[in-house]
């Protein structure tokens, strides 16, 4: 094993996509050092390689970063390449100290210090941030036969432009926001475009009774939090009717489906012929694709738009403990409350705060970028690094003995 040397920095933050760049930032202003890792050559590398189409489902007013809103150009739902840009921009205001291409191989707790191992070497750190989101694992789905498959296979972080697939038969695999707006811009350009759907899909209005959510959720906060709870929970539900007679059909009753979509795109498409929904694929076998329905047809490209894993899981060489507790969902203006480990995170200490960003039992281990609902993923980044600033400081003030 290599000897760790003592880091010059207090804190490490691994990851340079927004997480890690708030939570830099947070250590900035508590005038703790710190030093930001990322394996990638570019900051925000995710968004740096998102599909064009992407925008974001969060408006414009609550998903930006600390003292920087999105020009008015932007519109009131970003694309991902504005908030990449807009990513940027903060670093170029705010100087950060990022270390690029530093791929961190393992973390574990050394003599009261974290050891870090990074580029073939080690170092000791008073404290860690893992700020590696939930997007750094693709995940691929347990279909039989699907390495054999003869055609291309991709991940959806691996779809960049409609002009990928002109001309081809496709079939894109996963009804989440993802596979809709991945199948709605290959329709474009494909020979023909499927969307498997296992389990039924929702289409909810992105304007409902004319406002954006957020913009609900502006005049909620005004009300008592119940009250807020459940006018937001009414309005945000608006469905878009009309869409089982193209067999977009909803989830049966009991079964919880993928994440619904927010948007008419994907119903436009079916009704123009541009995308057609199909039943989950269960077997491959070289260019055919065998459907649940019994029926088989030949594809030249599948897209996996099946999720990701966080990857925190790959360098964290300790014992995690996770929630076992039902998952409830939270009401929108309560975000702080959120299932405590989901999306496959560890289970946080919340004595100290009801957001606690510690992980529990492992004093100078934190985690930031955990919570997606609520307010939406990039607010909570700033008010998670904010609160992991704080209770490190806090922490690292209590080992001097101050």
């Amino acid at each position: 094993m290599v000897a760790a040397q003592r880091a010059a920095e207090d804190v490490l933050i691994i990851g340079a996509g927004p997480a890690g760049i708030v939570s830099a930032y947070y250590m900035q202003q508590a005038g703790l050092s710190y030093r930001v890792v990322d394996r990638a050559g570019v900051i925000g590398s995710t968004w740096d390689s998102l599909y064009p189409s992407l925008r974001l489902n969060t408006s414009r007013f609550y998903s930006h970063l600390p003292g920087l809103r999105f020009p008015l150009r932007a519109g009131l739902f970003p694309s991902g390449r504005q908030y990449h840009e807009h990513l940027l921009a903060f670093v170029r205001r705010h100087p950060l100290h990022i270390q690029l291409h530093t791929t961190v191989q393992r973390v574990a707790p050394e003599g009261g210090l974290w050891r870090v191992e990074m580029n073939g070497r080690a170092w000791l750190y008073r404290a860690v941030i893992a700020a590696t989101g939930i997007f750094g694992g693709p995940v691929r789905p347990d279909i039989r036969g699907l390495a054999s498959f003869s055609g291309t296979l991709l991940h959806a972080h691996d779809f960049k432009h409609p002009e990928q697939v002109r001309g081809q038969r496709v079939l894109v695999v996963g009804s989440g926001p993802s596979g809709v707006d991945i199948a709605v811009a290959a329709g474009q350009t494909a020979a023909r475009v499927e969307i498997a759907i296992r389990s039924g899909i929702t289409l909810y209005r992105r304007y409902p009774y004319g406002l954006p959510q957020h913009a609900w959720l502006l005049l909620g906060l005004l009300l008592p939090r119940p009250w807020c709870n459940r006018l937001i929970r009414r309005l945000t539900k608006v469905e878009i009717g009309g869409g089982e007679r193209y067999g977009l059909k909803k989830p049966p009753p009991g079964v919880e489906a993928v994440t619904a979509y927010q948007g008419p795109e994907l119903l436009q498409a079916v009704r123009a012929g541009r995308v057609q929904p199909a039943p989950a694929p269960v077997q491959v076998d070289g260019p055919c694709v065998t459907f649940a329905d019994a029926s088989t047809r030949e594809f030249d490209t599948v897209i996996l738009a099946t999720g990701y894993r966080p990857v925190l899981h790959d360098y964290l060489a300790i014992p995690m403990e996770y929630d076992s507790s039902p998952w409830r969902a939270p009401g929108a203006c309560d975000w702080e409350i959120g299932p405590n480990g989901q999306r496959g995170f560890p289970l946080l200490d919340r004595q100290q705060h009801p957001n606690g960003r510690q992980v529990q039992g492992c004093p100078g281990l934190y985690v930031v970028g955990v919570y997606y609902k609520g307010k939406g993923a990039l607010y909570n980044m700033n008010v998670e690094a904010r609160i992991a600033a704080d209770q490190i400081a806090a922490y690292l003030r209590a080992a001097a003995g101050q």
